[in-house]
């Protein structure tokens, strides 16, 4: 394929020459064009995506001298497609999304919104809008992007069946995410997961149908399962090994028939099949395609005067349907317009996909088979890492879960470090490469150590922006174009700026906040009310009183007390001893909320709301003491997606030791009073 064009490199002043000998010589048709230009090189981009809008800000910053137009179909602003996902999900607003458009290179840079481009006239060197408005080229750059693959599959165009790939998709989306009960996607890939992840609410179904494998087809096996069992745990439904035949219903989506016959109930369809370049303006102007447009190292078509860019185009046989390689393509165009050569070898296609406190990723060389690759799983714990290495030099690798070491690992691999054996061997015992795993602040990387891995933003670039007063997340990604691409390394940008961000939303939320409410409410009456004694109301059925004052069923209470207390104060045990690191935190956290409610019940039985005197007083405080803490904790953890602030963080911080510490009180405590009573 790279041997079909001739590279020419026109150097800028030969390309102006070159256009104004042309524009004196043009035809009846450029002459009927539109004098929207002024005099210069004219460049004109079809495509407002994200790729898009790089290539006519990198062209106009080269050369300000150019004249760009850029058209978009859609009627909306640019806006970034690759945090549509994020949007969904409700992690960010609908304005987050916005592309800005002007700058201080960008003010002649003139936008076409909502005019779709239906003509390419090659001979001319124009193009033609569906109003019929035809505009001169000098050089054009195709960034049209992809559209949705549906599925040969009868039901497909009822009602409540959706694609997601634009603004308009996910608005359509999160309008159906209120009112859907039963969400059935088609396609596991990274888009397919993160839609499934996006629409899952408390309480609706969402199935994910995977045909053949979950995010890539490099996962192996093991990393499939433990991936699977993330999802699982996520409340997604994964159904493998049985695939779509049917979507069934008359006008509306009712439900989806499997190959096994089995029906599933659903009232929404999401297709994430997978998606094929916009090439149908290429071909229609005779320009090469294949699977995508054809181009060669730098991004030209067969067309010489003629770039594409992006998910549209196809070099070396591959289409990427990523935006980072697209932006790499991009500098190879520009540079090459430019007058210079910085030819396009291809790219890597790492995949990041984070949900909740899980996250996952495949990054560098992950499929060469000539790769050594040592491998670390635990599916008790959902970790799977991976690495792969070339004479011991770290070229790629794939996690899922959550890994300390990544800061390091993301150095050894952009500085291809070689792995010592003992590390390695380390590895494959405890999945961690290096003694110390602990995550190391932000601040304290190398300035060459790169945050955001879209736009290859450095902490030393960053430290930069924020002297020259970028004091917000906006600001220091509005000066650094770091975060506005993906999205993932904000976290990080609001460590660099010692800044709150948005926590996720804990599971069982309501619940425990509930149960926290509740508790509240218990010790309140406990406190409150007048202890219950013999025979003193008649409505106190004598059945109630044996529970009260037989001196059987107190030590039942009593014991029962301090297994409760002990089980409570265990779970405290699960964030700070690794090998009981077993299930999500937020399930133990369910759990302790119950246990704290029903040992405060059993301590109303086992005392008749009786505070006490002398030590079993400093009991009754210790414990009305600690159901208060906790119970403020869980409040605070409930609502903590709400609240950012780092004071409150603090706070919680602060009520969380006091109330560990009281809770440890306990078992000690109860175990002398039942000494004391019992055998004293």
């Amino acid at each position: 394929m790279r041997d079909i064009f001739v590279l020419t490199h026109y150097p800028v002043s030969d390309m102006e020459n070159a256009n104004l000998s042309r524009t004196s010589a043009s035809s009846g048709s450029r002459a009927k064009a539109s004098t929207d230009q002024a005099d210069g090189t004219n460049i004109i981009v079809i495509g407002t995506g994200p790729v898009g809008i790089r290539a006519a800000r990198m062209l106009k910053g080269q050369n300000p001298s150019h004249n760009i137009l850029v058209f978009g179909e859609e009627a909306t602003t640019p806006y970034n497609r690759v945090q549509l996902s994020l949007y969904l999900y409700g992690e960010v607003s609908r304005d987050a999304l916005n592309l800005p458009t002007k700058s201080e290179l960008e003010d002649d840079i003139r936008y076409h919104f909502g005019k779709k481009i239906v003509v390419i006239d090659k001979e001319n060197r124009l193009i033609i809008d569906q109003h019929g408005q035809s505009y001169l080229y000098d050089k054009l750059i195709l960034a049209t992007g992809s559209k949705a693959v549906f599925p040969d599959l009868r039901g497909k165009t009822l009602t409540n069946t959706f694609t997601f790939r634009t603004l308009e998709d996910t608005d359509n989306l999160l309008a159906r995410k209120k009112h859907g009960h039963g969400v059935y996607i088609i396609g596991s890939g990274p888009l397919g997961i993160e839609a499934a992840i996006g629409m899952k609410t408390r309480d609706n179904r969402v199935y994910l149908q995977a045909r053949n494998y979950l995010l890539d087809p490099s996962l192996d096996k093991k990393a499939q399962e433990i991936l699977g069992d993330s999802l699982q745990t996520a409340g997604i439904y994964v159904i493998e090994g049985d695939n779509t035949e049917n979507i069934l219903g008359s006008e509306h989506v009712i439900g989806v028939e499997l190959s096994s016959g089995r029906i599933i109930e659903c009232d929404t369809v999401i297709f994430c099949t997978g998606v094929t370049a916009n090439k149908a303006l290429a071909e229609s102007a005779g320009l090469a395609t294949n699977r995508g447009i054809l181009v060669n190292d730098v991004m030209q078509t067969s067309d010489p005067h003629i770039y594409a860019v992006g998910e549209c185009s196809e070099h070396g046989g591959k289409t990427y349907g990523l935006v980072t390689p697209g932006f790499e393509q991009v500098t190879a165009m520009s540079t090459h317009v430019a007058g210079n050569a910085l030819p396009y070898t291809g790219s890597n296609t790492n995949i990041k996909l984070k949900f909740g406190s899980q996250s996952s990723a495949l990054i560098g060389n992950v499929i060469d088979a000539n790769c050594e690759t040592v491998v670390y799983a635990n599916r008790l714990k959902g970790i799977y890492r991976k690495l792969f290495l070339i004479n011991q030099a770290l070229v790629g690798y794939i996690y899922i879960g959550n890994w300390a070491e990544l800061s390091q690992l993301q150095q050894a691999h952009v500085s291809a470090t070689r792995i010592k054996a003992k590390n390695l061997e380390q590895f494959e015992q405890t999945g961690f490469l290096w003694d110390d795993p602990k995550p190391t602040h932000i601040k304290d990387q190398p300035e060459e150590y790169i945050v955001c891995l879209c736009e290859n933003v450095t902490r030393g670039t960053l430290t930069k922006a924020m002297e020259s007063g970028n004091r917000t997340i906006d600001s220091l990604c509005s000066a650094t174009n770091a975060g506005v691409t993906c999205g993932s390394c904000k976290p990080l940008l609001a460590e660099m700026l010692d800044a709150p961000t948005q926590n996720l939303v804990m599971r069982h939320y309501k619940s425990i906040y509930w149960y926290s409410i509740l508790a509240i409410a218990l010790m309140v009456t406990t406190v409150m009310l007048n202890p219950i004694g013999i025979g003193e109301s008649s409505q106190v059925n004598w059945q109630l009183e044996k529970l009260w004052f037989d001196n059987f069923w107190k030590q039942v209470s009593g014991y029962s007390l301090l297994l409760l207390s002990l089980l409570a104060a265990g779970i405290s045990i699960r964030k700070r001893w690794k090998k009981l690191n077993v299930g999500h935190l937020d399930d133990w956290r369910y759990v302790h909320s119950i246990i704290g409610v029903i040992a405060l019940v059993m301590l109303m039985i086992h005392t008749g709301m009786r505070l006490g005197h002398n030590m079993n007083f400093v009991l009754m405080v210790v414990f009305l003491a600690a159901t208060l803490t906790g119970s403020l904790v869980g409040v605070f953890m409930a609502r903590n997606h709400h609240w950012t602030d780092l004071k409150l963080r603090e706070h919680r911080a602060w009520w969380s030791r006091v109330h560990y510490t009281l809770l440890w009180m306990l078992p000690a405590l109860l175990s002398y009073h039942i000494l004391a009573v019992y055998y004293f």
